[in-house]
């Protein structure tokens, strides 16, 4: 039980003395002795459906006031319970959860994981290794949360307060000794993870991405940035400097964990940091004799903790880096560099992230990627080359009500690195699928090698019956996810069951 006086000091309002033993923000989720954060949110006002709350069994009700909404005097003396209107209500849910479930993070091991790319990946490495290597890990991202591969949905990639609160508890009770979550750049800005204790948080890379709500890149790089204030002790930062907002970062953070795929990058980041008289104790990690395969690949990873050669299922330079973002994390938690190589052997693509479906009937490999911003569909594109593949398609949409100004730039990398290119529908969400993709054409109007074919699975059929063994069809943008969104309507569709049906290739 929790004292309603306890989040009223803490928001500084005056509260009467009022027991409760639950929290929740959905009005589906309210039980006896519940306290309810009433929120107005895009589509539910929470607000307008309080007398519902109460006969449920809310006994105190916090609601938003910033549009000046007012709960009526008369509801007040119906029901009798303490009701209080507090200015941006979501700015404080972080508070208000964290005293609730008495901030649970500080008991566990939470990584956090931000970056445009590769975030899914990187949590994914990091929890099945240290779950291999005895310390059960739960994950929480984009792919959803608990423990892979049986996930709970995800309806955001970084939750609301509330629920992050939530789930953490429900993973420590079910086990777990440690949390790999991803964490958005709005997540960062709306607040979500404000009081949540950080051990280790790592940075993958950035590139365009949000910009209808970051507006500039400065802004979106800022954002990122915020997590590594989070975390008290700056030696358990992990960071990409191959990428070049990760090395300014590294600059800013002069004993963090670095990493890179040659050792050239960390020469540079250790004379430019002389150049500018930061004391730098870094330590370091970086690939040597990478060697891409039709099957994965092999690397030597030299770094401040020895030595070790790994092999394994996955695919792409960008995973190179993914790979040894989770191997940082681990070794700055004390794991031998042996101890997980021994273990990397066992990884694959993660569902949904450069996952290859191979023929049963000597057509073209189908890979299913969750490429959907210019720089993930670059890297995807140019790991298959990477490993030897023949004739490359690409079969690629653009989300709808999200950034408009990455659809030409995303069609004109698909035409001037593939042999074919398919444009299709993503999720065109409320816009109008034609428009988007001719936005996307404005980038390759001196380009002859695509076609529009706008259902999706017809794209992907019509791509796999032209390609013959040595081929290789991407299908970029959607990985994992199992709809489609027209309109405001979620729709069954996947990109995954369409490449297993069509290939003959069985995948859990």
């Amino acid at each position: 039980m929790k004292d309603l006086k306890m989040i009223a000091d803490a928001l500084h309002i005056q509260a009467p003395s009022v027991l409760f033993e639950h929290l929740s923000a959905n009005t589906n989720d309210v039980r006896k002795n519940t306290l309810f954060l009433a929120f107005k949110g895009l589509s539910f006002d929470a607000r307008e459906h309080l007398d519902e709350v109460v006969q449920k069994g809310a006994t105190a009700i916090i609601y938003d006031n910033s549009d000046g909404f007012i709960v009526s005097d008369e509801f007040i003396k119906q029901y009798n319970i303490p009701v209080f209107g507090v200015q941006n209500l979501e700015h404080y849910e972080a508070l208000i959860a964290g005293i609730f479930y008495d901030a649970p993070s500080k008991d566990i091991d939470l990584i956090g994981v931000t970056g445009t790319n590769g975030k899914s990946s990187v949590t994914y490495f990091a929890s099945t290794l240290l779950t291999l290597l005895g310390k059960k890990t739960a994950l929480m991202g984009t792919l959803g949360n608990g423990f892979y591969p049986n996930l709970t949905p995800s309806t955001n990639t970084t939750l609301r307060p509330l629920l992050i609160e939530q789930n953490i508890v429900k993973f420590k009770d079910e086990g777990a000794k440690a949390v790999a979550m991803e964490v958005s750049s709005h997540g960062l800005v709306l607040g979500r993870v404000d009081k949540l204790k950080f051990k280790h948080v790592a940075f993958t890379n950035l590139s365009r991405d949000h910009l209808d709500f970051h507006k500039t890149m400065a802004n979106y790089a800022q954002a990122k940035f915020k997590l590594f204030t989070q975390v008290n002790d700056k030696s358990n930062a992990v960071i990409n400097i191959e990428d070049e907002v990760g090395f300014n970062f590294a600059l800013n953070l002069p004993s963090a964990i670095v990493y890179a795929r040659s050792k050239v990058q960390y020469e540079l980041l250790l004379q430019k940091a002389h150049e500018q008289n930061i004391t730098a104790n870094y330590k370091y990690l970086y690939a040597e004799n990478i060697n891409y395969l039709h099957d994965g690949f092999t690397m030597t990873v030299k770094s401040s903790f020895g030595s070790a050669t790994i092999k394994t299922g996955l695919f792409g330079s960008f995973n190179v880096e993914n790979l040894l973002c989770a191997i940082g994390i681990l070794l700055n938690m004390g794991y031998s560099l042996n101890a997980i190589a021994e273990k990397a052997t066992i990884l694959r693509p993660l569902k949904g992230r450069m996952e290859q479906y191979i023929s049963q009937n000597n057509h073209g490999t189908l890979i299913v990627d969750y490429a959907h911003t210019p720089d993930g569909l670059q890297r995807a594109i140019a790991a298959l080359k990477e490993h030897g593949f023949g004739g490359i398609t690409v079969i690629c949409g653009c989300g709808g009500d999200r950034d408009t100004g990455k659809r030409p730039i995303m069609a004109q990398i698909a035409s001037q690195m593939a042999h074919k290119v398919i444009f299709t529908n993503d999720n065109p969400r409320t816009e109008d699928p034609k428009q988007i993709i001719a936005m996307m054409l404005e980038g390759v109007k001196n380009s002859d090698n695509y076609q529009v074919i706008e259902d999706r699975a017809q794209a992907i059929e019509t791509a796999y019956n032209a390609s013959v063994k040595g081929d290789v069809i991407i299908v970029a943008g959607k990985g994992h996810e199992d709809y489609q969104i027209i309109g405001k309507v979620k729709h069954h569709y996947s990109d995954r069951e369409v490449a297993s049906l069509l290939t003959g290739d069985k995948h859990d």
